[in-house]
């Protein structure tokens, strides 16, 4: 397995000072859930628990999860044993900056926007621009350019919901910009 890709802080500088402090709210809001070996690390979450959209639980049905299984099993992509389940899995952060949009459906372009309430998220914004945002950490999805080459997203249509994950939310800004700094060493 090759290791993650690691931020290109040559480019865009880490500010380490804040990183460090980062790395404290990281392990007190953060590693139980997303880091290696934190206790729901790699567990599912029930999506009620999590509160994000669970239309994709809805749809993935024990026939879909065996059907999958039938159809790709003579392939070798390293998944095989797809499965039904009530939730969606915790997963490690590692290069978490290459990740974006964010959640399991891509309704959040941003890490910035995940520590904000459900309600300040952005509601439409454009999906499929690659040109990395180094604040924000995720893909510039606003703007005429992001608006030409990327495709509309909605968070209204059903399956797109942003809402859920409200770890970091309530954070203090300066709190969030630490913990953004931090999930960039990642």
């Amino acid at each position: 397995m090759l290791p993650p890709p690691k931020y290109p802080s040559e480019r865009f500088p880490i500010n380490r000072t804040l990183a460090s402090s980062g790395r404290a709210i990281f392990d007190r809001e953060c590693a139980s859930c997303h880091a290696p070996g934190g206790a729901q690390t790699g567990q599912v979450v029930p999506a009620d628990r999590i509160g994000t959209d669970p239309h994709r639980v809805r749809m993935w049905t024990k026939d879909a999860a065996e059907a999958y299984n039938a159809r790709y099993k003579r392939y070798d992509f390293g998944f095989s044993k797809f499965r039904s389940t009530n939730g969606y899995v915790s997963v490690p952060l590692d290069a978490i900056w290459t990740r974006a949009p964010y959640l399991h459906n891509g309704s959040v372009p941003a890490l910035r926007d995940l520590l904000q309430p459900p309600e300040n998220r952005p509601k439409v914004f454009y999906r499929g621009y690659d040109v990395f945002d180094p604040r924000n950490v995720g893909f510039v999805s606003q703007g005429p350019e992001a608006q030409r080459v990327g495709f509309r997203y909605d968070v209204s249509q059903p399956g797109n919901g942003n809402q859920g994950h409200l770890a970091g939310t309530r954070l203090p800004e300066k709190d969030k910009d630490a913990l953004i700094e931090y999930l960039k060493t990642l």
